[in-house]
């Protein structure tokens, strides 16, 4: 999860000059610090460092995503996808687009509206859909949710057996006020 103090470490680790970090983090408000990436970033490395800020969703969970892969092999890709899509998951959905690109979709739905489940806030109990509030002039950068398209591109990673790189964050409810789902698009490699 892209947390500030997380970016703060990913930029130093990616020599981004003290004097860009100091005013990218600036305020430490989250929603400000994405802002202030993708106008002081070239596009590349700003989703670089939120793709390496990704959770990985805990260890247990990567045991289960391993073990998964493992029952999976020597199964072609189109089985694994209707294996996962039919047998493992509730919220998330995979589709192979031809073209090596792949469209993975998280659909988390609260009151009628899609909601964001990362928990990137630093107050306990708040998700990153609770920074921008029910301001109809703030919402979260959709770059943001490049970090949450890592956790996924691991997970499926481990999954399929697959290389996978994301190639576009399409939609998020952080961005969309709920509006539309995590969709991302990730290339086979």
């Amino acid at each position: 999860m892209a947390r500030v103090y997380g970016i703060k470490k990913k930029l130093l680790l990616n020599n981004v000059d003290e004097k860009i970090i100091k005013e990218i983090i600036g305020n430490e408000d989250l929603v400000d610090v994405i802002v202030r990436m993708e106008k002081l970033l070239d596009p590349d490395m700003m989703h670089e460092i939120l793709d390496s800020c990704a959770c990985g969703g805990g260890q247990e969970f990567l045991k289960q995503c391993k073990k998964i892969g493992k029952d999976l092999t020597g199964k072609s890709l189109d089985e694994k996808v209707n294996h996962l899509n039919n047998n493992i998951f509730d919220s998330e959905k995979i589709i192979l687009n031809g073209n090596n690109l792949l469209t993975g979709t998280l659909s988390y739905k609260g009151n009628e509206k899609y909601k964001c489940v990362c928990s990137a806030a630093v107050k306990k109990g708040m998700t990153v859909s609770d920074l921008t509030g029910d301001a109809a002039d703030r919402a979260m950068p959709l770059s943001y949710c490049f970090c949450c398209a890592g956790s996924f591109r691991r997970h499926l990673q481990l999954q399929l057996g697959v290389g996978l790189k994301t190639k576009e964050v399409v939609s998020s409810p952080i961005n969309s006020k709920g509006q539309k789902p995590c969709e991302f698009i990730f290339e086979i490699v």
